[in-house]
């Protein structure tokens, strides 16, 4: 089976969300149950877990994303954050046709 990249963004959407999509225990986790699953978290000073504590739970800090597979984050990706071709899980308001999400 093929190995699976998954990166965890920084909330770039001002103001900046402190949530997480995953904790870091939730993290290390998934690197136990799912041998075939890679979990790399992208630097962050502001979000609500240090980023120390990914480090301690075995997860690695990675500031270029590019060979991850899929990407987490909470809130819609700033467009010209967006790394092309990529495929991207996070929640977004654009179902209420907000006029800044219409692009």
């Amino acid at each position: 089976m093929q190995n699976i990249k998954v990166g965890i963004l920084r909330e770039e959407k001002i103001p900046h969300d402190k949530r997480v999509p995953f904790t870091p225990e939730q993290c290390k986790q998934l690197k136990i149950m799912f041998k075939d699953v890679d979990v790399v978290v992208q630097p962050c000073e502001y979000r609500c877990y240090q980023n120390t504590e990914y480090q301690h739970a075995g997860v690695t800090l990675q500031e270029d994303l590019t060979d991850c597979d899929i990407l987490m984050g909470i809130k819609e990706v700033p467009k010209d954050k967006l790394i092309p071709g990529k495929k991207y899980l996070f929640f977004s308001h654009t179902i209420k046709e907000q006029a800044h999400n219409q692009n």
